[in-house]
């Protein structure tokens, strides 16, 4: 089995330089690296083909965001596809070696999701996965699973080859994922596979980034959900938005630009994508965890994160 990993990047040269040598000295041989580049122009065209020769490079005129790993898996020609972030990296370099482990005893299972840890620390960064699970005495198996983090996730080419790539920026893991289940594939998840994500400080557009995500969670709800189900998470959707942007403290403009969006989306996601999920697979795709529970726990992570934050600066 030939893995192909797939970094897209946009100016972030020095996360590369970073973490590129993690995946040349993986242990497992039989591997290539593929770095699709978002148009950068903080020298990344410059350096990393000079700097890493044996990486596969290539520059696109324009940023397609997370998409253009449609493209990396396009010019890719592995058996399985290791879909990370270029501030991320396998946390040990015998990482691949059991990837193929698993794929090769288990031909039933289709993505790995793993777990993402601090750098220094080796602590969760973040523990998405919505139940407690042993951590480190991990079935062989693994467990089973709705979805993916986006620094680390080994992914058969098979699944690309039956349902596509990925679709746009903003739980896109997950989206990519439901489709997978419903097409019949097994999402297992191994947290003792782990991934060092470094959270790279380079500013973020963060209003930007807020609009994708609540874009991308409608979306999947009238996309998969059945109508009043759909509604539900929207009125959800619109209330975690709100307050989100409130702690942001957006303007009143940006919150009014979210409200549409989201509305919007209901309406044309209802009218264009509408592929409601058998209630078996629906049941596989929410781990039998409502919207309102995941967000719920995506902001008690948050705010740890800030009061962490907090402690150390008073040291």
């Amino acid at each position: 089995m030939k893995i192909s990993v797939i970094i897209v990047t946009h100016n972030r040269k020095e996360d590369l330089i970073n973490s590129i040598p993690h995946y040349l000295n993986q242990t497992y041989p039989n591997k290539e690296i593929i770095v699709v580049d978002n148009a950068s122009t903080d020298g990344t065209k410059e350096e990393i083909p000079k700097l890493f020769p044996q990486v596969k490079y290539y520059w696109l005129p324009e940023n397609f965001d997370i998409r253009s790993i449609n493209l990396g898996v396009y010019w890719s020609d592995g058996d399985i596809i290791w879909r990370c972030d270029s501030d991320s990296y396998p946390l040990t370099p015998d990482t691949f070696e059991k990837v193929v482990e698993i794929f090769r005893k288990h031909p039933e299972i289709h993505i790995i999701a793993t777990q993402e840890v601090e750098k220094d620390t080796f602590e969760l960064r973040w523990d998405w996965y919505p139940y407690p699970v042993d951590k480190y005495n991990v079935p062989d198996e693994g467990y089973p699973a709705n979805g993916f983090v986006g620094t680390g996730a080994a992914i058969r080419r098979v699944v690309f080859d039956t349902i596509g790539g990925f679709s746009g920026f903003g739980y896109e893991e997950f989206e990519f994922s439901a489709r997978a289940i419903i097409a019949g594939f097994e999402v297992r998840y191994f947290p003792n596979i782990r991934v060092v994500h470094e959270a790279s400080p380079r500013a973020r557009n963060r209003v930007h980034r807020w609009l994708c995500s609540y874009e991308q969670y409608t979306r999947f709800s009238w996309k998969f959900f059945p109508f009043w189900r759909a509604l539900g998470r929207t009125f959800c959707i619109l209330a975690f938005q709100f307050v989100e942007g409130l702690y942001r403290r957006f303007s009143p403009l940006v919150l009014l630009e979210g409200f549409l969006l989201v509305l919007t989306t209901m309406l044309k996601t209802r009218r264009t994508e509408r592929t409601v999920a058998p209630p078996e697979k629906l049941r596989k795709i929410t781990m039998g965890k409502s919207f309102f529970a995941y967000q719920f726990k995506l902001y008690k992570h948050l705010l740890q994160i800030k009061i962490n934050r907090e402690k150390r600066s008073r040291r």
